[in-house]
């Protein structure tokens, strides 16, 4: 009797639980928010995206994304447009008149857009789609940040976000020496003008890429003034070979000849420089030597 009781107790509970899971069967397949188109970016609707500088085209993506708690029952078709007033409001609003600052429109032969349309696949779990930039960016300048700037245009039938329906695609030049969240190298080493005794240096250095070989950065802890006047005086560029030796040449106006062996570690991602430089208009040489250890990477 006891375990008849105990059988209609369970079936009992089955039945009354029924209900219960068929409803919530149900809201898991039920949309609970509002589907909304948007570009998935940052602050200020920027989003970076690194390049490498290996004297070819690099693809880099925009993210459109949507809002919602279900994957589209059928494919989402995205048109995007460029928008060149999103950028001109950008530098605007935040560096008024001083144009020195802007950022750069990436000139148009610079990229190429295989499409402006994206569609986000039926039953995409994620319910995104990458919208693609094949990008060109050998030769630009280290100096200037280049923008690609985008906008939702249409999304057939599917509300747009007003604050997110445009992005401003940073570039990210990189190579295996430099890149935007590891290009400071702490220096340490010595130096000595014609004339004078040696003395210690320490510093830490900003390490540029320019080229898939190629970094640029200032002579001995010459740091502190940042103009594109002192970029161009005080600048030297660093040429990794194959064999991992390296040869120092100007950036722009200073002059630099190399005292000894230059090289660099892999493995310890380490520069060790010999060199003298002077700068431009002047007469006196120093020499330097200096180990550049990256750091943060």
């Amino acid at each position: 009797m006891n375990i008849m009781k105990s059988i209609f107790g369970y079936l009992l509970a089955g039945i009354i639980l029924l209900p219960f899971i068929s409803c919530e069967k149900n809201l898991m397949e039920e949309e609970h928010y509002k589907k909304v188109i948007y570009l998935k970016s940052g602050e200020n609707n920027i989003v970076g995206y690194p390049h490498a500088m290996n004297d070819s085209i690099t693809t880099g993506y925009i993210v459109v994304g949507s809002g919602g708690s279900m994957p589209f029952v059928e494919d989402q078709p995205v048109t995007l447009e460029m928008d060149y007033e999103a950028l001109e409001r950008y530098n605007f609003r935040n560096f008024g008149h001083d144009v020195s600052k802007y950022y750069l429109l990436l000139p148009p032969t610079r990229y190429t857009i295989p499409s402006f349309e994206v569609r986000i696949k039926a039953g995409e779990p994620s319910a995104t789609a990458a919208f693609p930039i094949e990008i060109d960016i050998n030769g630009l300048s280290p100096d200037s940040i280049y923008i690609v700037p985008m906008r939702i245009a249409s999304a057939k039938g599917v509300e747009i976000n007003e604050e997110k329906d445009f992005v401003l695609y940073q570039i990210h030049p990189v190579n295996n020496y430099s890149n935007m969240t590891s290009r400071s190298y702490q220096m340490r080493g010595m130096k000595q003008p014609d004339g004078s005794v040696p003395s210690t240096i320490t510093t830490t250095k900003v390490v540029s890429p320019i080229a898939h070989n190629q970094v640029r950065l200032f002579v001995e802890n010459l740091t502190t003034d940042v103009t594109l006047d002192a970029i161009n005086a005080r600048s030297i560029v660093l040429t990794i070979n194959d064999d991992n030796s390296v040869r120092i040449k100007p950036y722009r106006t200073i002059e630099v000849e190399q005292t000894d062996e230059c090289t660099y570690d892999p493995e310890e991602q380490m520069f060790t420089l010999n060199y003298r430089y002077r700068i431009a208009g002047t007469t006196t040489w120093t020499t330097v030597y200096e180990e550049l250890k990256r750091m943060g990477k």
